[in-house]
């Protein structure tokens, strides 16, 4: 068999071809350079991702001995009212007279609104009756704890957008 260059036809010459194109002789320092890679790095930083749904173990039971008290919160509202800084000032003074106790604050929701935003919202209420507690109520950090669970766990089972102020508390135990 012939050998394959030998089978093929040559190659014309061809002229190479000339491409030009007009460019800019603008030239850019190092220090510039570096100033416009540090720009687009914290612009690309600066844009958060969305926040993912706040969740944390689920409430433990205190056991049969604690002692519950109960803050009832507005529809979508996070907001400690008369009434509550009443049970709050309650619970403060229990804790003062029994040093040993901790308190557990389960935040709740009804169901009006999604499960993400209950979910927060929850977390909002047993934060803001923990701060009423540690700072109003002169109730050591350490002897207060936080749980939430939106409207997954509601005192009243309801359906769906059902505005329940049962539902809408956090719940205190004592033990």
């Amino acid at each position: 068999m012939d050998h394959p260059s030998q089978i093929a036809a040559p190659l014309p010459d061809f002229e190479p071809i000339k491409m030009e194109a007009l460019m800019s002789r603008r030239t850019i320092s190092w220090h510039q350079l570096a100033a416009a890679g540090a720009i687009a790095l914290l612009a690309a930083c600066a844009q958060t991702p969305p926040q993912p749904v706040a969740s944390n173990p689920p409430p433990v039971a205190p056991g049969p001995a604690a002692v519950w008290y109960t803050v009832v919160f507005d529809t979508n509202s996070f907001a400690i009212n008369a009434a509550g800084q009443k049970v709050i000032a309650e619970v403060a003074t229990y804790l003062q007279h029994n040093p040993a106790s901790v308190a557990t604050l389960i935040g709740r929701t009804d169901t009006v609104g999604t499960a993400d935003y209950n979910m927060r919202l929850s977390h909002r209420r047993a934060d803001a009756v923990r701060d009423a507690l540690v700072y109003d109520g002169q109730v050591a950090q350490d002897r207060v704890e936080t749980r939430w669970t939106g409207e997954s766990r509601q005192g009243v089972p309801t359906g769906d957008a059902a505005a329940v102020a049962a539902n809408r508390v956090v719940d205190i135990a004592i033990h």
